[in-house]
């Protein structure tokens, strides 16, 4: 069986904005707006509508939507509204039934959807902009190819015969007659895949967050702002500061929100009965946008670490310290609620603080909670766990809230201390080969290293 990989061509637009008929820019006091197109099929007018509308508990978006008159072509596209995520994102699905098929998915015009077991790719530039579900892409893939087989057939043969023995692969696969392996990536972290189990964990769906790469910025043009706020305020000013009464450190960086310069604070404090750590905060006077992270001073302790707090004192519970490192994950058994690591970041604040942030969090990544699109059954559960956050937050309802972290860097406050607290267990692990795995550490060489160099 020949194996064959399959890019789909970019899909041109079917039009090119001309001349636009409405007044202003496309806000919420102002979300529709009306564009003379070209029809880039018979090269005729045609018009453009933009609406701009939000997801519930997800994103702004903006819906494209366009029509020819004369030849009656059509198109329909969409695009996030909002500034690029933190860090890109990656969801892997394991697909194994009808139901698998259904799940929504927001495809960014910067995501990338793979099937391993098919060796097929649908590039960014293909089926951009678009929302449909598991089964809408295979489909629109698989009868995009169709389209063009009988010309194939007339001028290159054995590539329209590959194409065939793909096709009835991937017909395989749409009527999931095996598991498969369904993943998104998207450096924006501004496409989604449908978890019907929100809030608790999928466990057919893995969800990473990565840093982007050099090639990452170069594609979503990242790299040409750096360059360019870099040549503007070239000799203004040292890349680094330190007060020395403060001691904190003040350096450059690009803003999440707008790319522009922003400046970027960073302080060690010690906290008491644990170790140092690092205070991240970032401002941006050009769009007024704010964001911290907090990161270990330290390394990898040698053991994991998790940390049962049981609230038996509402107020007292809620004010007390927490510090959450990028690596922990979060579990209110109570709630049947499981935060893996990652989706927070690192955050240092109050019990009270993040549990705010959890539920901020909770219905960001889960737009099909909600609204229209969401089931009877997955709505109501998702929003029990949202109501028994705020019961946590306004009415006193004790819990037991749980904090693992393979890398043994995260903390909450014992408000007993020196002495023991009799509301709070910590517990040493060892941890596992996919914990050192995802932390990096089997790929750590620490000795010898100086002969690989060399």
């Amino acid at each position: 069986m020949v194996a064959v990989v399959v890019s789909l061509p970019v899909e041109p637009d079917s039009e090119a904005v001309v001349s636009t008929q409405s007044t202003g820019d496309l806000t919420a006091e102002n979300p529709v707006m009306e564009t003379s197109s070209i029809c880039m099929d018979c090269f005729k007018e045609g018009s453009t509508r933009l609406m701009l509308t939000k997801i519930p508990y997800f994103k702004e978006i903006i819906i494209s939507s366009f029509l020819c008159e004369h030849c009656h072509n059509s198109n329909n596209s969409v695009q996030p509204a909002s500034e690029f995520s933190d860090k890109g994102v990656s969801y892997t699905l394991t697909v194994k039934n009808d139901i698998d098929l259904n799940r929504q998915v927001i495809k960014s015009e910067f995501g990338v959807i793979r099937i391993p077991e098919l060796e097929l790719e649908i590039p960014a530039e293909s089926q951009k902009g678009s929302s449909s579900t598991v089964e809408g892409f295979l489909t629109k893939t698989r009868d995009g190819i169709k389209e063009k087989q009988s010309e194939r057939r007339a001028v290159d043969p054995a590539l329209a015969s590959q194409l065939d023995e793909f096709l009835e692969r991937l017909e395989a696969v749409i009527q999931v007659r095996s598991p498969f392996t369904f993943i998104v990536r998207d450096a924006t972290g501004n496409s989604f895949v449908e978890n019907p189990s929100a809030p608790a964990p999928d466990p057919d769906l893995k969800v990473e967050y990565f840093l982007r790469t050099k090639d990452d910025e170069d594609e979503l043009g990242i790299t040409e702002i750096r360059e360019g706020v870099a040549e503007e305020g070239e000799g203004e000013r040292d890349p680094v500061t330190q007060n020395e009464h403060t001691e904190v450190i003040t350096f450059e960086a690009l803003c999440n929100a707008c790319g522009k310069e922003a400046q970027c604070n960073m302080k060690e404090v010690a906290i008491p009965f644990f170790k140092n750590i690092l205070l991240m905060a970032n401002v941006c006077d050009h769009c007024g946008f704010r964001d911290s992270e907090v990161k270990s001073a330290g390394g990898i302790s040698e053991k994991g670490q998790k940390i049962t707090l049981t609230m038996t004192d509402s107020e007292m519970d809620l004010n007390r310290d927490i510090l959450k490192s990028e690596t922990a994950s979060i579990e209110i058994p109570a709630l049947e609620l499981v935060l893996t690591s990652g989706a927070l970041g690192g955050r240092f604040t109050t019990i009270e603080g993040l549990l705010g942030q959890m539920k901020d969090q909770l219905v960001s990544i889960n737009p099909f909670a909600f609204g229209d699109s969401s089931s009877e059954k997955g709505g109501g559960k998702f929003a029990g766990v949202i109501q028994g956050i705020d019961q946590i937050i306004e009415q006193g309802r004790l819990v037991d809230i749980i904090l693992i972290d393979p890398a043994g860097n995260s903390y909450i406050q014992n408000v007993y201390a020196p002495d023991d607290d009799p509301n709070m267990r910590v517990e040493e692990f060892e941890r596992s080969d996919e914990d050192d795995d995802e932390l990096g550490i089997k790929h750590m060489k620490t000795e010898g290293y100086e002969e690989d160099s060399s």
